[in-house]
C-alpha cells in the first residue's frame, strides 16, 4: 500500500484510482495524520510543504522519522523540504539555473530586468505581466500589497524562457517517484509563462518529439540534482530550455496526476499512455506490502493531539 498525504482533499489525486495498474494507496490528511495514534504499515509520501505552516511542518517531520524508524519507506522529509525560493537561489548560486531571484524585501538589490512577480506558495504562476525595470516593479509591488498579497511570500524572478523557432513557448516536465524519473507531457504555449497550455499551437513535429522522449527522459542528470538540491524524491519538476541548456522552474511535491485519453494528435494520445504506464511502474517498484501497524510513541506528537482534543471539544471565540 502507499498512503500519500497532502492538504487539500483528493484535488491532485482524485484520478488515481482510474489508473491501470495503480497499487493499492489511501490519501491522508495532515489532520488526520496529526491526530493518529496508530498509522498502517505503507509507503508513506509526504507533499504539500509550501501549504503547512511552520509547525505543521515540524511536527510532519517527527511523524515522519517515526515511520522511518519503523522500517517503512517514507518520500519527501518535511524537515529537509526546500521551498520555490531558496531552491532556485540554490541553484542560481551553483551555476545550473541561468536566472536570478529575489525576495519582493529585496526590491532594491533587482539589477536585471525583464522580471515578474509570483508567490512562493501556491502554484497559480505569474501574478504580472513581465515588468521592464525598477520604476515598473516599485510600481508592480505596490500594487500587490494593496491587492493582499503578502510581503514574505512575494519573489521577483527574473526572465528566462526561449521560444521554438515557430515562435511558440514550450515547458517540459518529469515526474521522480523514489529513484525513478519519468518524462510526461509538455506545454505548449504562445505566451512565454506556458502555465496550461493551448490547444491547436504545436504541430505534429513537436508532438513525435516528445513521444521519442517520453522513454528516455532527457536531461535526467539535471533534473535529479534539482530534486536532491530540493530534498525531494518524489514530485513533479517543471523546466525549459534556454540556448540549449536547463532551466528548472519548480519543483512541485503534490503534482496534479491526470489521464489525457482523447487528443486531436495521435502521437499526444501515445506519448501520455507511455508517460502513465511508466509512472504506474514507478508507484509498483515502491509499494509496500501489508504489515503491522505502528503506534506513534513520539512526545511532541502526543502532546499535540491532547492539545487538539482540547480545542476540538471547545467552541469559543476570544
Amino acid at each position: 500500500m502507499i498512503c500519500f498525504v497532502i492538504t487539500w482533499p483528493r484535488k491532485t489525486l482524485k484520478r488515481l484510482r482510474e489508473l491501470p495498474g495503480m497499487p493499492v494507496h489511501r490519501i491522508w490528511s495532515y489532520d488526520a495524520l496529526l491526530r493518529a495514534k496508530t498509522l498502517p504499515h505503507a509507503t508513506w509520501i509526504f507533499t504539500d510543504f509550501d501549504r503547512l505552516s511552520a509547525w505543521e511542518l515540524e511536527l510532519a517531520a517527527h511523524v515522519y522519522r517515526e515511520l522511518e524508524s519503523a522500517g517503512m519507506r517514507v518520500l519527501n522529509d518535511p524537515g529537509r523540504s526546500v521551498g520555490r525560493f531558496d531552491l532556485l537561489a540554490s541553484l542560481r548560486r551553483a551555476g545550473r539555473n541561468d536566472f536570478s531571484v529575489w525576495r519582493a524585501s529585496q526590491r532594491d538589490a533587482v539589477n536585471r530586468f525583464p522580471v515578474f512577480l509570483r508567490t512562493e506558495a501556491a502554484h497559480r504562476g505569474p501574478i504580472t505581466d513581465l515588468i521592464p525595470d525598477a520604476q515598473a516593479l516599485d510600481r508592480a509591488l505596490d500594487k500587490a500589497l494593496s491587492d493582499g498579497y503578502p510581503l514574505r511570500d512575494l519573489m521577483v524572478v527574473e526572465y528566462c524562457a526561449q521560444p521554438l523557432p515557430s515562435g511558440i513557448f514550450r515547458k517540459r516536465a518529469a515526474f521522480r517517484v523514489g529513484d525513478r524519473l519519468i518524462s510526461t507531457l509538455a506545454v505548449h504555449d504562445t505566451s512565454w509563462s506556458a502555465k496550461h497550455g493551448r490547444l491547436g499551437v504545436a504541430d505534429e513535429s513537436l508532438y513525435q518529439e516528445e513521444w521519442e522522449s517520453i522513454g528516455r527522459c532527457e536531461h535526467e542528470r539535471e533534473l535529479v540534482e534539482a530534486f536532491d538540491v530540493a530534498s525531494l524524491n518524489y514530485g513533479r519538476v517543471d523546466y525549459s530550455l534556454v540556448e540549449g541548456r536547463v532551466q528548472i522552474y519548480e519543483i512541485n511535491s503534490n503534482p496534479t496526476i491526470g489521464r489525457t485519453l482523447e487528443h486531436p494528435s495521435p502521437w499526444r494520445v501515445q506519448s501520455a499512455a507511455m508517460a502513465e504506464k511508466l509512472l504506474m511502474d514507478a508507484f509498483q517498484r515502491i509499494d509496500s506490502s501489508a504489515g503491522q501497524e505502528i503506534r506513534l510513541r513520539d512526545q511532541l506528537l502526543s502532546r499535540q493531539r491532547k492539545a487538539d482534543r482540547f480545542l476540538l471539544r471547545s467552541r469559543w471565540v476570544i
